[in-house]
């Protein structure tokens, strides 16, 4: 499939990636919500940027200075280490199939999928919740379907 963040969107092995980072996504604005401190658009998108700089091999900044911060770098981490526990089957070259952990570039492939379906929601709307209103909604209608 394409390069494009809108090809991934129609390449099966990217939709069930992209499904369980928004499940991860819904999860911690519940958690958030809670505590009594939601989450906007802006807050995940900057969490989904520093999970796929750390899947990438970089250290960025952190803080878990506030409930929130703390609440966020959960989902950070969780991101981060999901990549870990997902499998995929690859056929070797003698042909016997095994299970691998998933590659970084595809994570933070379908990562970079996600923080492109936050921009196109958001909006230029400084503390956004489009996406995050959106998301449980259409995680339901996805479920539903299969």
């Amino acid at each position: 499939m394409g390069r494009h963040s809108i090809h991934r969107l129609r390449d099966p092995f990217y939709t069930g990636l992209i499904f369980q980072i928004e499940q991860m996504i819904c999860s911690a604005d519940e958690e958030a919500k809670e505590a009594g401190c939601g989450l906007n658009d802006s807050q995940v998108q900057s969490a989904l940027v520093k999970a796929q700089n750390l899947v990438k091999g970089a250290a960025p900044k952190i803080p878990e200075s506030s409930d929130r911060d703390r609440l966020l770098s959960k989902l950070i981490r969780s991101l981060h280490d999901a990549r870990e526990c997902l499998l995929q089957e690859c056929v070797a070259d003698d042909g016997i199939a095994e299970q691998r952990p998933l590659r970084r570039v595809e994570w933070a492939n379908a990562l970079e999928t996600v923080i492109d379906s936050i921009k196109r929601r958001k909006g230029g709307v400084s503390g956004s919740r489009a996406y995050l209103e959106f998301l449980p909604e259409f995680l339901a209608q996805a479920r539903d379907e299969h």
